[in-house]
């Protein structure tokens, strides 16, 4: 049994780890189809598999249960339900199926499960009549109406079973079949309704759905099984989507060599703090220089010069007017973040420019953040953008960036990252809830998800740490997407720790910013 934890275990081992690997419905659709036709398993014994596992989860996760409610619907996934209630059964917990489809509906292999289940003693009541039945304080109940069986909005009686499932849920926990009703597996949006899942045992394949947006926050604790489908089988269907893992990466920024000077670990220039916004671009320069960069420079307003040097004394602070004035500081960075900060003024918009100019001059990678991206997406800039490109918008400056509504990039975050991605030719952080970072390798786009991070990162100021952290480690020489796959899970785990010290309300910048170099300790 394998455990996905919404939050993070804090058991740092530096090894390489294969990624966890995410698929769309139809892909595990798919995984299953082959399993059955190449393997010789039927479908009826993954649905056993499936609802063993299960049950186990149910009991490991509440071992004081004395009774079971699963609620169902006519396919698949209620199948799984219907077994589990019959193994709860025999296991001798009270159980009882709460069917929302008339029984003559149910066919195939559910069919086969739901005659088990009534063979086995289990009641059987429909969801007009589930209000007469009395639910023990220890019951727990599982939500086994759909599954990855989603087709557009969910339909009136499965709405009702849902919001029955989440009244119940205030005072008895909740364990969802594969994925939360109403959660599309693809997207994490829900579908007009949605279960809010405490825990999700999930199988043959991780949903990717479960990992961003409303999904994320749907599906609780997620625990995993295969269902002991070979890898022969699981292998031949590819999937370019996986979660992050910092540790994948790890190696190549802390083994360092004895013989090393400032030189080696590269230079960050950070350009931002237009007046009135002077701590995003010191955030960022601080967030390089806590990564491990050799060197970090800030360009700033000039009254900002004063309170960087205070506040970071590392960080080389200049004043600059002008473009112009920032003309000489551009020739010596490997690496320059802009968008801090930046404002959308002239001041920022001849920032901006001459950051490109010299970009295409000497290949420097740059990294634009905030108003440098609203910026890029309004003005008409005189030169070509940075080959070696990462942007890091939010959804409102993703939906600018690509002409569209925010409710647009929502309703579906990987599509809306990997259009970013073809749009921009760069490596892409979609930030928020389960962040993703979309890039192309050898022809193919590859999506990383984060698992990491929590509400408390919903303040100003998080993505000025971002932007700083991924220019220090591609300072440092990893590659585009290794810089922004480990900042951005380096940022969220840092947030996690912080989190565990000072709570989520309240959570600053700084805190974060101060659980970076722990995290980045050879252990």
């Amino acid at each position: 049994m394998e455990k996905v934890s919404k939050g993070y275990n804090f058991n740092y081992k530096f090894l390489y780890r294969k990624l966890m690997q995410l698929y769309t419905s139809k892909q595990t659709r798919k995984i299953d189809n082959l399993a059955i036709k190449q393997k010789d398993i039927s479908g009826y014994s993954l649905m056993q598999d499936a609802a063993e596992f299960s049950l186990n989860v149910l009991i490991q996760e509440w071992g004081k249960a004395d009774q079971v409610v699963v609620f169902c619907s006519k396919g698949k996934n209620s199948g799984d339900g219907f077994l589990l209630a019959s193994y709860a059964k025999e296991f001798g917990l009270d159980s009882l199926i709460v069917l929302s489809s008339p029984i003559k509906e149910i066919s195939g292999v559910a069919k086969k499960a739901f005659e088990e289940a009534k063979e086995s003693g289990v009641s059987v009541v429909s969801s007009n009549s589930f209000n007469k039945i009395k639910i023990t304080k220890n019951a727990v109940i599982v939500d086994a109406l759909i599954g990855t069986g989603l087709k557009g909005e969910v339909r009136s009686s499965i709405k009702k079973a849902i919001q029955s499932i989440n009244k119940l849920s205030l005072k008895n926990p909740v364990l969802s079949l594969d994925i939360p009703s109403g959660t599309c597996s693809d997207t994490g949006k829900t579908r007009g309704a949605s279960v809010v899942a405490d825990t999700t045992a999930t199988f043959v394949g991780q949903k990717r759905g479960c990992f961003t947006s409303e999904g994320r926050s749907c599906s609780g604790e997620i625990f995993f099984s295969d269902l002991n489908i070979p890898k022969s089988v699981s292998s031949k269907v590819k999937s370019e989507c996986s979660l992050l893992d910092m540790e994948n990466q790890i190696d190549k920024i802390i083994l360092r060599d004895l013989n090393s000077h400032k030189g080696n670990f590269g230079h960050v220039l950070v350009v931002g703090g237009n007046s009135g916004y002077g701590g995003a671009g010191i955030l960022a320069a601080k967030a390089a220089a806590y990564s491990g960069a050799g060197l970090v420079g800030l360009a700033t307003k000039p009254e900002h010069v004063g309170p960087s040097i205070v506040s970071c004394p590392e960080v080389m602070a200049i004043g600059v007017d002008s473009g112009q004035d920032l003309e000489s500081y551009l020739e010596n960075p490997n690496v320059i973040a802009i968008g801090p900060g930046l404002g959308q003024t002239a001041w920022s918009e001849q920032l901006l420019q001459r950051v490109f100019i010299e970009a295409d001059k000497r290949q420097v990678s740059v990294i634009l953040d905030a108003d440098a991206l609203n910026l890029l997406s309004t003005l008409r800039l005189s030169t070509k953008r940075p080959e070696n490109l990462i942007i890091t918008p939010h959804p409102g400056e993703a939906a600018r960036l690509l002409g569209k509504t925010i409710h647009e990039i929502e309703s579906d975050r990987f599509k809306s990252v990997a259009l970013l991605q073809e749009k921009y030719n760069a490596v892409v952080v979609l930030k928020g809830s389960g962040s993703l970072v979309c890039y192309k390798k050898l022809g193919l786009q590859k999506i990383g998800v984060c698992n990491a991070g929590n509400p408390g990162m919903a303040t100003g100021g998080m993505g000025d740490i971002l932007t700083g952290l991924i220019a220090g480690l591609l300072a440092q020489g990893l590659s585009a997407s290794d810089a922004a796959e480990m900042g951005v899970d380096l940022h969220a785990k840092s947030a996690d720790l912080a989190s565990l010290e000072v709570g989520e309300i309240g959570l600053l910048p700084s805190d974060v910013l101060e659980e970076i170099r722990y995290l980045l300790q050879y252990d």
